[in-house]
């Protein structure tokens, strides 16, 4: 049964209005009879009848009510037309109708006019971009001023590209609006702005943030009278200004909204970093979704690591650059977003870099200032039109406010899904160099004297890599004036090359050495003694994670070393040595030969926050397959295959010694075996430690293992 009630007879798309009792809702149009009734049909687009499912091509259509509805998806986006309804009388407060498809004023629309032809009213679908549903969502117009008067419904489609067509339904006078616009002004004098919500995407709402200064933002949340969780707009920073807060919801929703509110604190905050499914010692934030790390700077003693953030919700979506810093690259204190979504686009990944004011054509006061280089993805901005570029912001204090410079985009759109710009002072060239990536495996380096105009000098390729450029410098070790340059890639597949400031040249095949669950990392800039510090994010199944009001992890810090076998440099990745300061030692064994039934210190290891620290003679281990099962999971050496579980490809032996560092947290197994890295998110349902040693033993001359303190007491 729809939910309007049926007071018109078989032709329920006739315009006329048969008399009711006043609580009674009123139908207008339903489409379900099979025709158009005596609505006026032009064009091609809404085809010879209503629809009663999805068309040819087109994504599965849900949200319409009854037997069918009006599409103008006939003939594809290419198709226009136009379908007007029979005049009718005003006999209730509110209109309400459901709505899908384009979002693009006077091109994908619904218009509500009156006997002489004046519009007073308009309304589009919620589609501006690629991807998208095709569900349609209802939509309310308050037309109790026009009492009494005859009006008449428009539907129109004149677009011809993407998103160019319009669905709607259920077309109903009502004494009650099915959506509400809502507005909250807010003199901000506390911290947070509290939402209680749900964690189903399907139900996420855009509301609209503006401040008197000029400062907006956006986010789609789902709001939840009976929440799952309670999240929070992080208002640190606008402390003192007056905001608004708008946006449409479901009538049954108001009860929610009015528990959207100004707070000094967040329900369940007291609870932060102790809930059951919470790492101890990786990165996650205390609310919401986060990927790739961003903006990764070291600045008068603070390690500044941005992420991409939901802050609403626990699955991707509105993309924001989360922030906190840490003395030590694990004790970290979240800030305020760093980045929020703007007219240009929802903020995707970029970089973080020292700016002395000398080099920058940014308002920079501060000496050091901090600049950010970031991609605003216009396919996200609530302005139609927008496409992915890229743009700067800088700060004065240290890192602890951001703002985005008035002359963004830095960069217009080039190519494709162009994006995550990475930026450094080159001081032989006096410039500054972009590594962006463009395009299918290609990137591109840009130069800027002033970090405002810049000039694309080159193009490289990082076969089977995209996404998320790295670009540094290494001295060889053992030999600091062999300098060489590394081209880096999402999936950490990497060149060694030379760079001249404009153009990268390889000298190497690909290699990778960076596997599992892992992706987008990013390293320091200015970090200290010349170390090239690197995080990356620990992606994965989210499931890991589930019931949480938090989603997935960064990787344990790690340093890059360059190194030489077989006269080849390759990289060689060691955890970041902070991760030290965590360790409480549980035994320590030296130069034994065991096969595991004598090898009890294991069987101490409780929990799921460990350490094990391993040097393995090979020359003196005649196991042909060697390690440890992490909780039901191996990780091992194939001795005849120098080979390792998880890890692509063959491994370097490093003079006759297997270097084994394996460090467990909630929920997940961090390896590196001789310069390669390993993740992998585990269930833990198995004993934590077992050895592996088959054929054979094996001789450790190390075998130490630690406890990890948790980073969050």
């Amino acid at each position: 049964m729809n939910h309007f009630l049926k007071t018109v007879m078989a032709g329920c798309l006739l315009g006329s209005v048969v008399p009711a009792r006043s609580a009674e809702d009123v139908l207008v149009a339903g489409f379900d009879d099979g025709g158009f009734g005596d609505w006026k049909v032009t064009g091609k687009a809404f085809g010879e009848a209503p629809v009663t499912g999805s068309l040819p091509n087109q994504m599965e259509v849900s949200g319409f009510e009854g037997a069918g509805y009006l599409s103008s998806y006939h003939g594809g986006d290419e198709a226009t037309g136009k379908a007007v309804s029979p005049a009718f009388e005003i006999t209730r407060p509110y209109l309400n109708f459901l709505i899908g498809g384009g979002g693009f004023e006077g091109e994908t629309c619904v218009n509500l006019r009156s006997e002489t032809g004046k519009l007073l009213f308009t309304a589009v679908g919620p589609n501006v971009h690629p991807g998208g549903s095709e569900k349609l969502e209802w939509h309310t117009w308050d037309v109790s001023k026009f009492d009494g008067d005859r009006v008449r419904i428009e539907v129109i489609d004149r677009r011809k590209e993407g998103w160019g067509h319009i669905s709607v339904d259920q077309f109903g006078l009502s004494s009650d609006a099915r959506v509400l616009e809502v507005e909250k002004k807010l003199m901000v004098n506390k911290r947070y702005l509290v939402w209680p919500i749900v964690m189903d995407q399907g139900k996420s709402r855009r509301f609209v943030f503006r401040s008197q200064d000029g400062w907006m933002s956006y986010a789609t949340v789902a709001l939840a009278e009976r929440p799952d969780h309670w999240v929070f707009t992080d208002l640190a920073n606008l402390q003192g200004e007056t905001i608004t807060v708008s946006g449409r919801i479901s009538s049954d929703l108001k009860a929610a909204w009015d528990k959207v509110v100004l707070s000094d604190t967040f329900p369940g905050e007291e609870e932060v970093y102790h809930e059951s499914r919470r790492p101890r010692y990786h990165f996650t934030s205390r609310r919401g979704w986060l990927n790739d790390p961003n903006g990764l700077v070291y600045s008068e003693g603070k390690w500044h690591l941005c992420y991409q953030h939901n802050p609403y919700n626990v699955f991707w979506d509105n993309m924001t650059w989360g922030h906190a810093v840490s003395d030590d690259l694990f004790h970290w204190v979240e800030r305020p977003p760093a980045l929020w979504p703007g007219e240009l686009g929802v903020m995707f990944s970029g970089s973080g870099f020292i700016v002395p004011p000398k080099h920058s054509g940014l308002p920079i006061t501060s000496n050091p200032g901090i600049g950010l280089a970031f991609t605003a993805w216009g396919e996200g901005s609530i302005v139609p039109g927008k496409k992915a570029t890229q743009g700067v912001a800088y700060s004065n204090d240290g890192g602890r406010t951001f703002s985005k410079f008035a002359g963004n985009p830095v960069i217009d759109h080039i190519i494709g899904g162009n994006r995550d710009p990475k930026v450094f002072w080159h001081d032989p060239s006096r410039r500054w160099v972009m590594a962006l990536y463009h395009d299918g495996s290609e990137y591109g380096i840009h130069v800027s004297k002033d970090l405002v105009s810049w000039e694309q000098t080159s193009t490289y390729q990082i076969p089977g890599d995209s996404e998320c450029p790295d670009l540094f410098p290494l001295p060889l070790e053992g030999d600091p004036d062999q300098v060489r340059w590394i081209v880096w890639g999402a999936n950490g597949v990497y060149m060694i090359g030379d760079f001249d400031g404009r153009k990268f040249e390889p000298s190497s095949a690909p290699q990778r050495n960076y596997w599992g669950n892992v992706y987008a990392g990013q390293s320091y800039d200015h970090a200290p003694d010349g170390r090239r510090v690197h995080i990356g994010w620990m992606r994965g199944d989210i499931a890991s994670f589930h019931g949480a009001p938090f989603s997935l992890q960064m990787s344990l810090p790690m340093d890059f070393r360059l190194r030489s076998f077989d006269g080849k440099p390759r990289l060689w990745i060691e955890p970041s040595k902070e991760v030290e300061s965590l360790r409480k030692a549980i035994a320590e064994n030296t130069d034994i030969t065991t096969d595991g039934t004598d090898l009890g210190s294991l069987a101490s290891i409780e929990g799921k926050s460990f350490e094990i620290d391993a040097t393995i003679d090979l020359e003196a281990t005649d196991a042909q397959r060697f390690g440890f099962r992490i909780f039901g999971e191996p990780f091992a050496w194939d001795s005849a295959t120098k080979t390792f579980s998880g890890a692509g490809g063959t491994q370097v032996e490093d003079e006759g010694k297997v270097h084994l560092r394996v460090f467990s947290d909630v929920g997940t197994c961090e390896v590196f075996v001789n310069g390669t890295y390993v993740a992998r998110y585990l269930e833990q349902q198995a004993p934590p430690v077992e050895l592996i040693a088959e054929g054979g033993k094996v001789h450790f001359d190390r075998l130490s293992l630690f406890a990890l303190d948790s980073v969050w007491k």
